[in-house]
């Protein structure tokens, strides 16, 4: 019986509970402290170890919430759902006996694969079926998992709000937060005001969609996974699209610079040797942001950035960019996450390249979720069928203190 996605997350897990073992014990055994560079390999492995945990958690959750409506289907109709998709997948069989004005219903979806999807950190990252395909089900969750794989901004931990319809959504905008006064309040004394400065932002959303045209004949002979393709091609795209709206946001949104490079320093980071310059550049950025902010704060930058950021070692010649310890997670800079967005700035004279902090302050909404339709009609006349995916998306920022970035110096 094939391993299922919880199942495997659970193995990772466990063997990386066995090295925090193995790396305590050697302490034990060898009667000493855990010396900085295994403590730090202790505490990055517990932490991941926990996300595993909870990633496992949500799609077993989403499994068994599957495995409820299945059972449901067969109460209701009398039918096994399985014998339906046995020989040919949900799509597949739509595309070829649909009625004209016949749509394909994405909207059951599961409600715990729903949420674990809108929880970016949490979704199923599962395999592409090789023949026969999946349902309406899979093919939404194959939608978003491309989605979010072509959009590692989202992965940062954006908050991603949902919403049925598309109306203007107005947010509360924090530019200064209330504080109190150093001086002790006196008995029967007036306690000062502490107010915050709060504004409105809009959070409004555009439409963006994937059309792509397929002959006839291809879907009346289709023996491969249809759906799967589809869905690679449009999540991939409409995850380009959510990344560049979001990141838009964040530039714009987030307006506070940390940190900004010593003159000569216009597409690089100076030299290492010399004080406030180099990887000192990343640490000063690090502490420009509040300790509130840096709990679960993460780093973005693209490509071209990163390259550089990789190449920089500290005074001890170790590189500060730590890699992943597990294939697929994102690299580290001082313990906290790196993600990687193309629409951000490429190194030069005063670009904003790296951005660090909280990115739940970066709202990013969706209106009515993914929608994929097909029409008959469209290309009647090159005997072609269309199929489109549409998401409707928009990103504001709504604390501008939350995330800070460094600034290339202006020569």
């Amino acid at each position: 019986m094939a391993k299922s996605i919880a199942d495997e997350l659970m193995e990772r897990r466990s063997a990386l509970i066995k090295q925090i073992q193995e790396i305590a014990q050697r302490g034990v055994s060898e009667d000493r402290d855990l010396s900085g560079e295994e403590q730090a390999q202790f505490d990055a492995m517990y932490a991941e170890a926990g996300k595993l945990a909870e990633r496992a958690q949500a799609i077993a959750e989403g499994e068994r919430k599957a495995q409820e409506i299945e059972a449901s289907f067969r109460r209701d109709t009398g039918g096994d759902k399985r014998e339906q998709t046995r020989t040919e997948s949900g799509l597949a069989e739509w595309a070829r006996s649909a009625r004209v004005g016949d749509g394909y219903d994405l909207a059951p979806v599961l409600g715990a694969e729903r949420r674990a999807m809108a929880r970016v950190t949490n979704a199923e990252q599962r395999a592409m079926s090789a023949t026969g395909g999946v349902g309406a089900d899979g093919v939404y969750g194959q939608l978003w998992e491309y989605a979010v794989a072509g959009s590692q901004i989202l992965q940062a931990g954006v908050d991603i709000i949902n919403t049925s319809d598309g109306n203007s959504l107005p947010l509360p905008r924090a530019t200064v937060h209330s504080t109190t006064s150093d001086t002790p309040v006196a008995a029967n004394a007036l306690i000062g005001t502490s107010d915050a400065t709060l504004g409105t932002v809009a959070l409004d959303v555009a439409k963006y969609g994937y059309l792509t045209l397929v002959p006839s004949e291809l879907v009346q002979d289709v023996t491969f996974d249809l759906e799967g393709y589809i869905a690679r091609n449009a999540g991939r795209e409409l995850g380009r699209r959510l990344s560049e709206v979001a990141s838009t946001a964040a530039v714009a949104g987030f307006t506070t610079v940390g940190v900004t490079g010593p003159v000569g320093t216009a597409t690089g980071f100076g030299n290492q040797a010399d004080v406030g310059e180099g990887s000192d550049l990343l640490i000063d950025l690090f502490h420009s942001v509040l300790p509130e902010y840096r709990t679960t704060a993460a780093w973005l930058m693209a490509d071209p950035t990163a390259a550089a950021v990789r190449k920089l070692k500290g005074t001890d010649g170790t590189q500060v960019w730590e890699r992943a310890l597990t294939v697929g997670n994102p690299g580290t800079i001082d313990g906290k996450a790196v993600y990687i967005d193309s629409n951000l700035p490429s190194p030069a004279a005063s670009a904003k390249t790296i951005f660090f902090g909280d990115w739940s302050a970066l709202k990013v909404r969706i209106a009515g979720g993914l929608r994929f339709e097909r029409s008959n009609e469209y290309a009647f006349g090159n005997d072609q069928i269309a199929f489109r995916a549409i998401v409707r998306c928009g990103a504001v920022a709504i604390d501008p203190n939350a995330v800070k970035y460094f600034a290339h110096g202006p020569s």
